[in-house]
């Protein structure tokens, strides 16, 4: 390390080490030098080495007679570099620039560099580094030069000569002139680094480069050096590792064997690692690798660029639209990096379960989920296409359902349903109904299974666990996560007899269809997270009861050591004992986990509980019942053969919903012990000294954590992963990004929404109906469950989005407006279940209202009036 200051100190910004190049950025340290220096700082495998610096070059080549020079080519097309007059006039630059010598500072800076790392007692290699080379738009891969096995300092300076006079070649120029990229812009930093005594090298790419996929890790491997590979000069070894829901699979090989499978697994899992350090998981890298004997090296890595792209066939000539459809419900905060690395990986395999179980054909790799912002998308083209090829369904029929603020996709004219692709359709909905009918038998055993599970892998002591055995832990948890993905998607398709439901009353009751069917499914009992709910008036009740509890109550902050001294029979405890046992696995934004669940800190529970004895909060059940027996009468008046038919789609949609709600609490209860064995392991890195606290495991991908466990990486450079991470995410979380954006990263405006008529002065906003009932109130503006004291009984919640951590708030509220949301959002869900008027999906929601404003909301036709 102290060599390596010794660079900065002597040489200034001509040379800089590994942790320079990295805070130098691309403009200093080029593309090739800039990702050298973050992969070292992360403690990927690199070689000793450093970066002469593009103000080097760009020194170098303000010569006047470079500047004339290199002027004479300013106004030559891509058509043109390969002709044979430009291709000899480049050749005299080109000679030009090699004849010619550094500026005296540049070759102290560099003879320096060589002495103190050490790299002029061997071999090593001198490459192009260009500000312009290795990014996300343009990769400049094979056009400009390398020098290998260079040795000594005089052989040094050459070899920079040669690497500058490289972007001069006419593939160089076609290059630029291709994409748009003046010359001006290209300086060229150069790289210096060991030479290592390769066994084998290659590359490794963390996609499939010709396909597409996504859920890929391809390899290229040759004997001895991996300019061969690059080059195209040898016949490699050819090995795809394919990412499935047991972990990394080797799923083929060809050509003459190089690498055998452990050591291709490790290579993959290198390179995953690698993905999430330094393309957040979605960016895939094309990877140059060399191996030893004893360790991979990493040689280079940068983004891929222009994969094609995967996708259903007929939604191949839509544009590409992300929305944060559904996802914003559960998950509308920035991710930790541990929480998207798991996100990301499970949905991976539980997006398609669905209509793949059903036997329509989905791509394999598609790309399903990404962040902007920090924030997660769908693809929502590829899902409403899905759909529609799938099933018939509407795409505005799918955004109904999964909510979002873009537009549904043009699809083929003509009915869905006709046609020997419409008999396709039938069939698979013929499948879909006979699925849909089993749900009730099958989910339950899977959802008992996962908390079964659940509750083993809690009481597991995980203290004696070696780290091998910490890792068969975490897998057999993530197993069993994605085990009970297929049927928790499924449930998802059990709200399709809510859909049915307002299908049948809108021809019986024009008009009148969503509002009657949203108030027959209220007040069940069924729906788990609203019971959560109501059940905290049972603790509010028991504490009543209680004058020590009522009396520890009053503390403020809350005295948790003090609640272990009340009484073992205090009935206040032993009913928060009860529910915590049935719900201390949930939290605020549960999804997340890095959030303390409720059983490692109930203090949000015992606000709501406090906020109920100070009489705000009412039980739901009266008003739920009441709202269902009126919609109840309405049907009574329908003829004697259509109330049957009613009450068989009311009582499946009643299951249907507690079904997908009691999955979600299934889903939500791995996050414990998941959550639990993550924190043992932060404590051991802690202990390492490899982290500052436990907590900051959450900032660590999931491959990071398990090339530590597996030995494969002593955990260097993961303080400074953590400390980028956060310093990233606190630049997210201040940043609001679009809720629906095109593949280039623009915002794509929300669809326009006719007004309704009785807005005459743009103070009435459309959205989703999700349930029925009329109220008025005083606005409050809560954008995160933690601001909810502020809420008053009888107020209206506006609010982002909402999960069951906002329940509670649910029962102080008159009505429930939310900027986005559909109907198989938890807050509908709940929303009709407590008989609760709820309007969602509101563009532009939280801009418009105003806190304190008084609204008007219409649960029946999606309409929010601001007075």
């Amino acid at each position: 390390m102290g060599d390596q200051h010794t660079i900065r100190r002597v040489t200034a910004s001509l040379t800089l080490d590994w942790n320079a190049a990295f805070s130098a950025g691309p403009r200093l340290a080029g593309g090739k030098g800039w990702n050298l220096g973050r992969l070292a700082r992360y403690g990927f495998p690199v070689p000793e080495g450093f970066v002469l610096s593009a103000d080097a070059h760009r020194r170098f080549m303000q010569a006047p007679l470079f500047r004339r020079l290199a002027a004479e080519f300013a106004q030559v097309g891509a058509g043109e570099a390969a002709s044979e007059e430009i291709t000899a006039r480049l050749s005299m630059l080109r000679r030009t620039i090699e004849a010619a010598a550094l500026p005296p500072d540049v070759i102290d800076a560099l003879r320096q560099s060589l002495g103190v790392t050490g790299l002029d007692r061997g071999a090593f290699a001198v490459r192009s580094s260009a500000t312009a080379e290795d990014g996300g738009s343009t990769s400049f891969a094979g056009v400009h030069g390398s020098v290998l096995d260079v040795r000594g300092a005089d052989a040094a300076l050459r070899a920079v000569r040669e690497v500058y006079a490289s972007l001069w070649t006419p593939q160089a120029l076609a290059y630029r002139r291709r994409f748009l990229v003046p010359d001006d812009d290209v300086a060229c930093a150069v790289v210096v680094c060991r030479m290592v005594e390769a066994k084998s090298a290659g590359v490794a790419f963390t996609c499939d480069p010709r396909t597409g996929r996504r859920d890929a890790i391809t390899i290229s491997a040759a004997r001895g050096k991996g300019e061969a590979v690059v080059s195209g000069s040898v016949n490699p070894e050819e090995i795809t590792v394919a990412l499935s829901h047991l972990g990394l699979n080797l799923e083929s090989r060809s050509g003459p064997p190089v690498l055998d499978d452990a050591q291709a697994l490790v290579l993959a899992r290198l390179a995953l690692r690698t993905l999430y350090a330094l393309g957040d998981g979605q960016d895939p890298q094309d990877l140059e690798w060399v191996w030893d004997g004893a360790r991979f090296w990493l040689l280079q890595a940068r983004p891929v660029t222009r994969l094609p792209r995967v996708t259903f066939a007929g939604a191949e000539h839509l544009p590409t639209v992300w929305s944060n459809a559904n996802i914003k419900d559960a998950i509308p905060f920035v991710m930790t990096p541990l929480t998207w690395s798991c996100v990301l990986s499970a949905l991976r395999f539980m997006l398609w379960s669905y209509p793949a179980k059903i036997g329509y054909p989905v791509p394999r790799g598609t790309e399903v989920c990404r962040r902007f912002s920090g924030r997660g998308y769908f693809d929502v083209t590829s899902l409403q296409w899905a759909f529609y090829d799938c099933f018939g369904s509407p795409p505005a029929e799918s955004n109904r359902g999964m909510g979002g603020h873009h537009a549904a996709i043009p699809v083929p004219a003509g009915h869905p349903l006709s046609g020997k692709k419409g008999l396709q359709r039938i069939w698979r909905l013929v499948k879909a109904v006979r699925l849909l009918l089993k749900l009730p038998k099958i989910v339950p055993p899977a959802i008992q299974k996962v908390f079964t599970q659940s509750r083993e892998v809690n009481a597991i002591d995980l203290a004696p666990l070696t780290k091998a055995q910490l890792l068969e832990l975490l897998i057999r948890i993530s197993l069993l996560q994605v085990e009970f993905g297929e049927p928790f998607m499924f449930t998802a398709s059990a709200l399709a007899w809510q859909s049915e439901l307002e299908k049948l009353l809108e021809k019986l009751i024009p008009g009148r269809g969503i509002a009657v069917a949203c108030a027959l499914v209220a007040d069940t009992g069924n729906v788990v997270s609203a019971q959560q709910g109501t059940r905290l008036f049972d603790v509010a009740d028991a504490a009543r009861a209680d004058e020590a509890a009522l009396a520890w109550l009053k503390h403020e902050p809350f005295d948790m050591a003090g609640l272990q001294s009340l009484p073992e029979l205090s009935p206040f405890r032993r009913e928060l004992r009860r529910f915590l046992a049935d719900f201390g696995h949930r939290a605020v934004y549960e999804a997340e986990v890095a959030t303390p669940r409720w059983n490692e800190d109930p203090s949000w529970l015992l606000e709501q509980v406090r906020s109920i004895l100070d009489g705000h909060g009412r039980r739901p059940d009266e008003t739920a019942r009441a709202r269902r027996e009126a919609a109840e009468r309405e049907v009574r008046e329908f003829t004697f053969f259509r109330r049957p038919q009613v009450n068989w789609l009311v009582k499946r949609a009643g299951e249907g919903a507690a079904l997908r709600e009691r999955a979600k609490s299934a889903l939500i209860a791995q996050i414990e012990p998941l959550r639990r064995t993550l924190l043992e392991v932060g404590r051991r890195l802690v202990a390492a000294k490899v982290l500052a606290a436990p907590g900051d495991i959450f900032y660590l991908s999931w491959p990071d954590g398990e090339a530590w466990l597996r030995g494969e990486w002593d955990g260097r450079g993961a303080a400074a992963l953590v400390a980028d991470r956060k310093a990233q995410m606190a630049k997210w979380e201040k940043e609001r990004p679009a809720d629906a954006i095109a593949a280039d990263g623009v915002a794509v405006a929300a669809p326009r929404v006719a007004p309704h008529p009785a807005s005459v002065d743009g103070r009435t906003l459309k959205g989703m109906a999700v349930s029925s009932g009329l109220a008025s109130g005083v606005a409050r503006v809560i954008r995160h469950p933690a601001e909810g004291a502020r809420l008053k009984q009888g107020e209206v919640l506006v609010a982002p989005s909402t999960d069951p951590g906002w329940t509670p708030l649910f029962l102080r509220a008159s009505a429930v407006v939310m900027e986005v949301g559909g109907m198989l959002s938890h807050g509908a869900i709940v929303a009709r279940e407590y008989g609760l008027p709820a309007v969602v999906n509101v563009p532009g929601l939280l801009d418009r209202v105003k806190d304190g404003q008084t609204l008007d909301v219409d649960g029946d036709r999606g309409v929010v009036t601001l007075r």
